[in-house]
């Protein structure tokens, strides 16, 4: 499934979350230039130095969404994940703002889905 405006993304976002949540199967969210794994209330990322600060900065905006220390830490420089347990919606705009904002993916970015 792909998506390229900020209205079918969304869409396409929280029917993607809904999916995985009622399967219990893990799905991916990738532009030109990021990929983002969603599983078990959880996102897996990776960022470079200057996209943390822009991370921090959207996670300061969405309080539900925290860091998980323990993973983090333990995973590869870069690799950030997150607890992402909230409503389809509210991570859908989240992960909308995680490529515009962090990624700096343009108005019209692609966004694919895949399992």
């Amino acid at each position: 499934m792909d998506a390229d405006d900020p209205r079918s993304r969304r869409q396409a976002l929280v029917s993607a979350i809904v999916e995985a949540r009622r399967t219990d199967e893990p799905v991916v969210f990738s532009s030109a230039d990021a990929r983002v794994r969603y599983a078990d209330r959880t996102l897996r990322l990776e960022v470079d130095a200057d996209e943390r600060e822009r991370l921090d900065e959207l996670l300061a905006a969405y309080h539900v969404f925290k860091v998980e220390q323990p993973a983090t830490r333990k995973a590869d420089d870069g690799v950030v994940y997150l607890s992402a347990v909230t409503d389809p919606k509210h991570a859908a705009d989240f992960l909308e703002g995680l490529f515009r904002e962090v990624y700096g993916a343009p108005e019209d970015y692609e966004l694919q889905i895949s399992e």
